[in-house]
């Protein structure tokens, strides 16, 4: 018997490439959405400085995965990128959503919900945090988030279960693979297996950010390697963290602004105040009001409050 169709065959490269098409367009579909201040009440602008949900809120933070934290009076509840309320304000408190989780407080207890609201993990926590994207590599699919379980730091994987629980003071989040711990008043940082891997020597560390985790010794602020080798020098009175965008906020002279990863100042030293870039945007304040800058220094939403 003859075929009537013929279906061409299709190669491992073809089907890989439309795999990271359909990756790449699902990327597309998550917006840039911005928190910014208007008249003592918070909303959110698009990239190019438009208001797209009106500014009617108490407080907010930031999107992530489509959602966004936002209070209303006393309470927190979510929202999508339309500005609807996928959970209505209920929370005494609430962090940001990944892989359909958000850390929510009800009384003096903390557990995790789904973007129904539901409790995916209960209310027994004295205290948590959003979970991070915790792998070696952006590509490794690993997320933990730090929870104190009876006055002891954990990190916890989706399903609630204990991912690690080191013997540390404090603990920081677990992201590229190093989580900076806090021991006999020094920060340091372990792996994901709680092996020390940079020795406790800091004043204060933060999270790994594109490679570089910043931290504090003697008073000064400087970058690190996950070697624990310094890239740039112990000289800013203030930092935060690098991101995608190339960019990290630095303090000196009592004025903030933007170094790449030279350590040279690309963004003139003039805010009193600065956040990291996200998606090609720097949250910057200047007196009372916070407004947004492009990697150019322009501003794409002057200082308001």
């Amino acid at each position: 018997m003859r075929t009537l169709f013929a279906f061409p065959r299709v190669s491992g490269l073809v089907i890989f490439s439309l795999v990271i098409a359909a990756i790449a367009v699902q990327a597309d579909t998550i917006k840039k959405l911005y928190a910014v201040h208007v008249n003592g009440k918070r909303g959110f602008i698009n990239s190019r400085g438009r208001i797209v949900i009106p500014a009617k809120f108490d407080d907010v933070l930031h999107f992530q995965d489509g959602i966004a934290p936002v209070k209303v009076g006393a309470k927190w509840g979510y929202i999508n990128e339309s500005g609807s309320f996928i959970i209505e304000p209920r929370f005494d408190d609430a962090r940001n959503f990944l892989v359909g989780l958000g850390a929510v407080k009800v009384g003096d207890r903390w557990g995790f919900v789904n973007t129904k609201g539901e409790f995916k993990i209960p209310l027994r926590y004295d205290f948590a945090r959003a979970f991070a994207d915790s792998g070696n590599t952006p590509d490794e699919k690993l997320n933990t988030a730090r929870v104190k379980l009876d006055g002891k730091w954990v990190l916890i994987d989706p399903h609630g279960e204990v991912f690690l629980r080191p013997p540390v003071d404090e603990l920081g989040p677990l992201e590229e693979g190093l989580a900076p711990v806090k021991l006999g008043g020094q920060w340091g940082y372990i792996d994901r297996t709680g092996r020390m891997v940079v020795q406790p020597q800091f004043e204060v560390a933060k999270g790994f950010g594109s490679d570089y985790a910043v931290v504090e010794q003697k008073g000064r602020w400087c970058f690190i390697d996950k070697k624990g080798t310094f890239v740039v020098p112990c000289q800013f009175e203030g930092a935060d963290e690098f991101t995608e965008d190339g960019l990290a906020p630095v303090k000196l002279g009592g004025k903030w602004g933007y170094i790449d990863r030279n350590g040279k100042v690309v963004i003139k030293l003039q805010f009193d105040g600065a956040k990291p870039f996200e998606n090609g945007l720097g949250e910057v304040q200047n007196g009372d009001g916070f407004g947004y800058i492009d990697k150019s220094g322009k501003f794409v939403w002057k200082p308001s409050n």
